[in-house]
C-alpha cells in the first residue's frame, strides 16, 4: 500500500476544496472489516459510518488494487485501468473528507449529496493534474470517461442504482459547467473559488445548483 500516494491525494482534494481532515490513512481498514461490517459494499472501496448517540465513528476501505495505481508516475499515461483506480480512490477520500466537513459544521448529508460530490471530485483531482502537465484540454475526453462510459457494478438495489446515476448525471452538468466558464479560458483561480463555493452549499440548494449548471453563469 502507498500511504504517501494516499497522503498525496488527500492533500490535493483538500486544496481543492479548501478544507482540512486527519490524515486518511489513520482510518483506512481491511477487507475482513469490510465484509463483516459492509459485505454487500462494493469490493474496491467503502466508507464505513456508525452513529454511536453524539459519537460517530468512520473507517474507509480501498482495496490494494485500488491503492496500487495511487503509485504510478504523475506523467504516465491515464490508462482504463489508472483512471479506474484512481477515481475509486479519489470518491473514497472525497467521501470521507465530506462527511468530516459537515460533521465539523454539525451539519447533515445525504447519501445523493456524499455520491455527487464524489462524482465531481473524481473529475476535478484528474483535471488538475491534466492541467499541470499542460491538458487541460482534455477536459471534455475526462468527462465522456467519467460519466458517459461506466457502467454500475451488478448487485445493486433499484433505488441505489437511481441514486448513482442521479449523482453521475449532476456531477456532469457541473463538470460541464465548470469547463465552458473556468477550463477553456484557463481560470484556475476562478474554478477553485467556484468549487469551493459550491462544496460549502448543503441539501436541495447544492443539488439544485449542480443540476442546473448555475456555475456556468457564476462571476
Amino acid at each position: 500500500m502507498s500511504v504517501p500516494a494516499l497522503l498525496e491525494l488527500q492533500r490535493l482534494l483538500m486544496s481543492i476544496n479548501g478544507v482540512s481532515a486527519a490524515p486518511v490513512a489513520d482510518f483506512l481498514v481491511g477487507e475482513a472489516v469490510r465484509a463483516q461490517l459492509a459485505p454487500h459494499a462494493s469490493p474496491d472501496e467503502a466508507l464505513l459510518v456508525l452513529e454511536d448517540g453524539e459519537e460517530l465513528h468512520v473507517a474507509l476501505f480501498l482495496d490494494e488494487s485500488v491503492l496500487a495505481q495511487l503509485g504510478v508516475a504523475a506523467g504516465a499515461p491515464w490508462t482504463h485501468a489508472r483512471l479506474a483506480g484512481f477515481c475509486t480512490a479519489a470518491e473514497g477520500v472525497s467521501h470521507f473528507l465530506y462527511l468530516a466537513h459537515r460533521a465539523g459544521q454539525n451539519g447533515s448529508v445525504s447519501q445523493l449529496e456524499l455520491e455527487a460530490q464524489g462524482e465531481l471530485d473524481k473529475y476535478l483531482t484528474v483535471l488538475l493534474q491534466l492541467w499541470a502537465t499542460g491538458r487541460r484540454k482534455a477536459s471534455p475526453e475526462l468527462r465522456r470517461r467519467l460519466f458517459q462510459r461506466t457502467v454500475l457494478r451488478e448487485g445493486l438495489s433499484a433505488p441505489e442504482r437511481d441514486r448513482y446515476r442521479l449523482a453521475s448525471a449532476l456531477a456532469s452538468a457541473c463538470a460541464r459547467a465548470l469547463e465552458a466558464r473556468y477550463v477553456v479560458a484557463g481560470r484556475l483561480e476562478g474554478l477553485l473559488r467556484e468549487v469551493r463555493r459550491l462544496y460549502r452549499l448543503s441539501g436541495g440548494e447544492k443539488l439544485s445548483a449542480l443540476a442546473q449548471g448555475q456555475v456556468a453563469w457564476a462571476a
